[in-house]
């Protein structure tokens, strides 16, 4: 959403947003009511105007850009919110419905607008003579006062102020010749009883005051009005519920992840040693930002005869924090396998065993390998789910690139290999302590590969290069030639382990 726009007052302007640096201040200022009130559902409110009888004196620009530093790039406005008793409302509840919010300012000659604004609440309702409802922004109080803070000089000490609203404002106001607030209440349809007709506005009216990041703090912890309001829903809430879902690689598909576990030595080079099929999906919100992650996959060969654990590595970063659980499937059951669901308890990275002890877990009787023999029988890996959600809605710019991080810790060899460009992270590896920092060898072939999902597996200790015989041509090109080397195999090297013979 473009939450800000220039207009030019005179024909011919050049327009261009500047931020002016603003000095560092000592003076703290404090929460003023202001003389403007919204009256009849609209008010334009002159930030640069305290109300008679105010502790304050007006503010000015440099009041209003360090009330705006002080909210963290946003304006916080205190209302109070006096309507008449229809519907449920009463002195103890009362509520509106606000349409439409914004700052207003102009700055050397040029007017910004900004309109993205934001309550506490949230209710379902229907405008105008609509029965259609949707969630709007509400404004909750009653007919309280002697709100008793800590800022005794502030205008919420002692005041009727009941819930907040906020409008971001990422410009400076510190060079201002004018600062308004444009307050547009929603009729509702209160032919339909309540929520519209707590919701509604009346002739009475609503004083508005800006305040502190502690204020509005402190308003917002009482929640006036609010127990006996209908319908009411935390925007807190409502920020973190999904509205669509992104698969990926797709909703239908997955990624093949495969290894060849001799690393850093080349072994039988048969890329089998373990292969799982995974997929995951990132739940967004109304404001398309990921409140949810989660997956799901499958084991699809197992061809090592060293033993490992897999690990699904999403480095989110430092500050991501949520809560999940991960279950594991035993081969056609729908039943959590003993042990699970685990608990997921996110802070940072995430970083999941999923499949652990494969030599032990997945075993296909009287056989040494899984899915991976010329003449053995496809019989069903284990499956893997999980969901976590975050405690804060993140920008889907802040997540990494799918295919993420799937790697393998080999108890043999204590080696973990993950897929190129990613740093050794198990505590137990000696991967950094014996120099590698890489998952190649020296002739450049790699240990780890992404696969798509119908690509199948050489047959046991016949090489890849065998398997796929474009394959040492991709690699010996750096990858400049025969880049779908693995849609030619030669079909007597290779398992007929398609999708549909690993997924159930």
């Amino acid at each position: 959403m473009n939450i800000f726009k220039t207009l030019a007052i005179s024909t011919g302007l050049t327009l261009v947003a500047m931020t002016i640096a603003l000095p560092a201040q000592a003076q703290t200022y404090m929460s003023t009511k202001l003389k403007d009130v919204v009256t009849s559902g609209t008010g334009t409110i002159n930030l640069f105007s305290a109300a008679n009888g105010s502790k304050q004196p007006n503010p000015t620009a440099a009041t209003v850009e360090w009330l705006r530093q002080n909210n963290g790039s946003g304006l916080v406005f205190a209302v109070d919110v006096n309507e008449a008793a229809n519907g449920t409302e009463k002195a103890s509840s009362q509520g509106i419905t606000v349409k439409s919010a914004k700052v207003v300012a102009v700055i050397s000659g040029v007017t910004y607008e900004f309109t993205e604004f934001s309550t506490r609440t949230q209710a379902s309702v229907a405008e105008g003579t609509s029965t259609a409802r949707s969630m709007k922004y509400t404004l909750i109080g009653d007919s309280g006062s002697s709100r008793i803070t800590s800022n005794t000089s502030s205008d919420i000490y002692g005041s009727d102020f009941d819930a907040t609203l906020r409008v971001e404002v990422p410009q400076s106001l510190s060079g201002a010749s004018s600062v308004r607030l444009l307050v547009t209440l929603m009729v509702t349809n209160v032919a339909l009883g309540d929520p519209e007709a707590f919701y509604d506005y009346t002739n009475g009216f609503e004083d508005v005051a800006i305040v502190t990041a502690s204020d509005a703090a402190y308003l917002d912890g009482i929640q006036a009005g609010q127990a006996e309001a209908p319908l009411v829903i935390q925007t807190s809430a409502i920020e973190l519920l999904p509205s669509s879902t992104i698969y990926l690689p797709a909703v239908d598909k997955y990624y093949m992840v495969t290894y060849e576990d001799q690393f850093p030595n080349p072994g039988d080079y048969d890329f089998n040693d373990l292969t799982v099929g995974y997929r995951v999906y990132l739940e967004l919100n109304n404001a398309n930002k990921v409140v949810g992650i989660g997956g799901v996959g499958y084991l699809v060969a197992r061809g090592g005869g060293f033993d490992h654990d897999w690990f699904l590595r999403i480095n989110l970063p430092g500050s991501t924090s949520g809560s999940g659980v991960l279950n594991l499937y035993a081969p056609g059951s729908a039943v959590p396998a003993s042990g699970y669901p685990r608990t997921i308890n996110l802070t940072g990275p995430l970083n999941l065993s999923v499949f652990e002890h494969t030599a032990t877990l997945w075993v296909d009787p009287g056989r040494n390998f899984v899915n991976t023999e010329r003449d053995q029988a496809i019989i069903d890996g284990h499956r893997f789910t999980f969901h976590v959600t975050l405690n804060s809605p993140m920008n889907v710019s802040q997540m990494p690139a799918a295919p993420y991080d799937p790697y393998l810790y080999v108890y043999n060899t204590k080696y973990e290999i993950h897929l190129d460009g990613n740093p050794a992270v198990h505590p137990l590896s000696r991967n950094t302590a014996d120099g590698l920092s890489g998952y190649r060898d020296a002739s450049n072939y790699p240990y780890a590969m992404i696969m798509p999902e119908d690509w199948l597996t050489p047959i046991e200790y016949i090489d890849l290069g065998e398997a796929y015989p474009e394959f040492v041509e991709f690699i010996k090109s750096n990858g400049s030639t025969k880049q779908d080397w693995y849609m030619r195999p030669n079909l007597n090297a290779i398992k007929n382990n398609t999708p549909d013979k690993w997924k159930w």
